[in-house]
């Protein structure tokens, strides 16, 4: 099974400032012998929307991506998804390809 990365973003490049569930899209990177590569964006139906979107409601669009980046994400959210053998990474770098090599030197 592929290694997925779903990064939230405003705009498939800067990472979204807000918690990950509000994201505007999820940048969708794949593990390849030379490190990541995008592979699609994923519009967020949730996006916008006065209450924040749960675990379960982000499953439905990311569940294939093991791995979530993000500004900002609830511990609760975070522990759940622990729980279920995911791996989730707060980040301070502005762009999706900054918050990917911060992830792969903190991880190696």
């Amino acid at each position: 099974m592929e290694k997925l990365i779903a990064i939230g973003t405003k705009d498939g490049e800067l990472v979204n400032d807000d918690h990950f569930g509000q994201s505007k899209t999820f940048s969708i990177f794949k593990f390849e012998e030379n490190g990541f590569v995008k592979i699609e964006e994923r519009e967020n139906p949730h996006y916008g929307k006065h209450i924040h979107a749960k675990v379960e409601d982000i499953l439905e669009i990311i569940g294939d991506c093991k791995i979530w980046i993000g500004k900002s994400m609830g511990k609760g959210s975070m522990r759940k998804l622990k729980e279920l053998n995911y791996v989730t990474f707060l980040t301070t770098k502005d762009t999706a390809s900054e918050a990917i090599e911060e992830f792969l030197k903190i991880r190696n």
